[in-house]
């Protein structure tokens, strides 16, 4: 009878005593018990592990041997690779910062032409409502030099669609309305700073008055009455300045600098 090397459990089970007593326990095994002996298993493991990687090499050397190129020629050509790679980075970077720099003018372009367009508005503004305050100032009897700086900040202009009106509002820059629900208009609002106890001195009094109906004085009679435009003088007086504006308009001008180069 030949002995095995190596029994499995249920052999060493079925054998004789005498037999048993010839292997050991070994990881789940019974090996013979023979002085000397070493255990290949570990030894197979790495060569069958080796067998493998031969095969696998085997494989990728067939593959490359497809390409009809040498080994060295094969390295030329990925470090070829590596390189265009990097020089893709490189040309990726200087774009995102010529990117940067186009999106930075546009910023500038936008933020001109919005300083332009802010410009254009404040022109436009002004001249609807200069022009309309004018007019009805003028209508009115009033002195344009003393209500318009307070018409311009009761009024602003509105875009309805391209439609530019304006219209009449409050201290909070809320529009006025009329009981009809309709806005103020300026000549409303002119109308009534004519009312005004204040604003009512800067228009044409009704009736005569002591320095005479219609007349507009002349240069002597004002040095010895005393200047209209000069402050903090008795003779200071905004209805005797819409007078005169009114009847002498180069009077009015001749006072109101003696009035600045006096102060």
């Amino acid at each position: 009878m030949k002995l095995k090397l190596k029994l499995t459990k249920a052999e060493w089970d079925g054998a004789e005593v005498g037999i048993q007593r010839l292997y050991i326990e070994k990881d789940g095994e019974y090996v013979m018990d023979i002085d000397g002996l070493e255990d290949t298993t570990g030894l197979k493991n790495a060569l069958n592990a080796e067998r493998k990687n031969r095969e696998d090499l085997a494989k990728q050397l067939k593959a490359w041997d497809k390409t009809g190129k040498k080994p060295e020629e094969i390295s030329e050509l990925i470090a070829k690779l590596e390189e265009d790679e990097a020089k893709r980075a490189e040309k990726a970077g200087e774009w995102d910062k010529l990117k940067a720099q186009l999106v930075e003018s546009h910023k500038k372009e936008l933020g001109k032409k919005d300083e332009e367009l802010r410009k254009m508005r404040t022109s436009l503004e002004g001249y609807l409502i200069d022009s309309a305050a004018t007019a009805v100032i003028a209508e009115l009897k009033g002195v344009p030099q003393l209500l318009l700086p307070h018409i311009k900040i009761a009024a602003r202009v509105k875009d309805t669609n391209g439609a530019y009106s304006v219209e009449i509002i409050d201290s909070n820059g809320t529009p006025r309305l009329k009981s009809t629900g309709e806005g103020m208009t300026i000549k409303e609002l002119v109308e009534e700073m004519k009312q005004s106890e204040i604003f009512g001195r800067a228009f044409e009094a009704t009736g005569t008055t002591g320095s005479g109906a219609g007349g507009g004085g002349n240069s002597s009679t004002m040095r010895a009455t005393g200047n209209p435009w000069k402050k903090g003088t008795a003779a200071y007086n905004l209805t005797e300045q819409g007078r005169i504006y009114r009847d002498n308009p180069a009077l009015a001008k001749q006072l109101m600098e003696e009035a600045k180069n006096a102060s």
